[in-house]
């Protein structure tokens, strides 16, 4: 599908339910269109790195993968897959149709105010707000735990590495000030995971890897009774097969962004108390270094989306922050 069919699905409203108000949002990789009363995500015929949408096989797959995926976390959101097809010579999102084009993700419309990142901007959330949240995961975490996970110490050298490629646009957009700074990350990266690799396996080996969320960040959350987690990674099972450290980073990483760190500790000693994750003063270190990778992915988004100068610097700071936190400390 392209924009001009999904632009024609939204103005005759050729969806389940009230069409009233019905609007469109666009990402890198998605359309969704959102009703009052549910959302329909639509997957752009896009080939990246890191995904491949770019044929209707695949995307069918996806789609299913993201409604069974999801249900773990958000069993009354995601309602399930319809197909989109012709009826009465025009496109529909609709259940049975033959011959579909494409197909869409049906989720049920959650209130948009109970969104954490919205209620950390209205300065609505309270450390005990996230008890339940934290229990949720770590109730999800212990149930998702990978027996025998396939890892390789360097994959997380060419995961934080992949920043290195975008290069030429942090120079671009931060200046040749920064250059510095990223050759000694280079220079440091491959020697910390060395120095830690054994550590890291002996997490994996004692159950710290699960197959998570790959996608915990504050926009990803109703904060409601009980909470609502969406949108995990559906699309490559790598960034989704995990240590809990770099689950539970991104979360207290996009708290930092909020200027809540506050809540992050919170949050991180709420889960403790559920889940035992930081178990010698070695694990505080991969945390940190977990952090910084989380923020170096929000930074590699930001590059290639059309995020402000502002949050790109705000991103490319805390990466350091955390870097130089973690160097400092062994």
């Amino acid at each position: 599908m392209d924009k001009k069919q999904v632009l024609e699905i939204l103005e005759r409203r050729a969806f389940p339910g009230s069409g009233k108000g019905a609007t469109l949002v666009e990402t890198h990789i998605s359309w969704v269109i959102l009703t009052p009363d549910f959302a329909f995500k639509i997957k752009r015929p896009v080939r990246y790195d890191f995904l491949d949408y770019s044929t209707l096989l695949a995307r069918k797959k996806f789609c299913q993968d993201e409604y069974r995926l999801n249900r773990r976390l958000a069993p009354d959101t995601y309602l399930g897959v319809l197909t989109i097809g012709s009826k009465n010579g025009q496109l529909h999102i609709a259940e049975g149709i033959q011959n579909p084009v494409d197909y869409a993700v049906w989720m049920h419309r959650e209130d948009n105010h109970r969104q954490l990142d919205v209620l950390l901007k209205a300065g609505e959330v309270t450390a005990e707000d996230l008890r339940p949240l934290a229990h949720s995961i770590a109730v999800f975490h212990q149930n998702h735990v990978l027996l025998h996970p396939h890892f390789d110490p360097n994959e997380m050298v060419n995961d934080f590495a992949d920043l290195f490629h975008h290069e030429t646009k942090l120079f671009a957009t931060l200046g040749n000030g920064t250059r510095p700074t990223l050759e000694a990350m280079k220079n440091q990266l491959s020697f910390f995971i060395d120095k830690h690799g054994k550590r890291l396996k002996e997490r994996a080996a004692n159950g710290l890897w699960v197959d998570g969320h790959g996608d915990l960040h504050c926009r990803n959350v109703f904060l409601t009774a009980p909470p609502i987690i969406f949108d995990c990674i559906e699309f490559n099972p790598h960034l989704r097969h995990l240590d809990v450290l770099n689950e539970l980073a991104f979360l207290c990483m996009d708290f930092d962004h909020h200027d809540r760190t506050d809540l992050g500790v919170a949050f991180l000693r709420f889960y403790q108390q559920e889940h035992s994750c930081i178990e010698i003063p070695e694990d505080e270190l991969l945390f940190l270094f977990f952090k910084a990778y989380r923020a170096n992915v929000r930074l590699k988004v930001a590059l290639l989306g059309s995020a402000s100068h502002e949050e790109i610097i705000g991103y490319w700071a805390m990466m350091n922050e955390y870097w130089n936190k973690m160097m400092d400390a062994g």
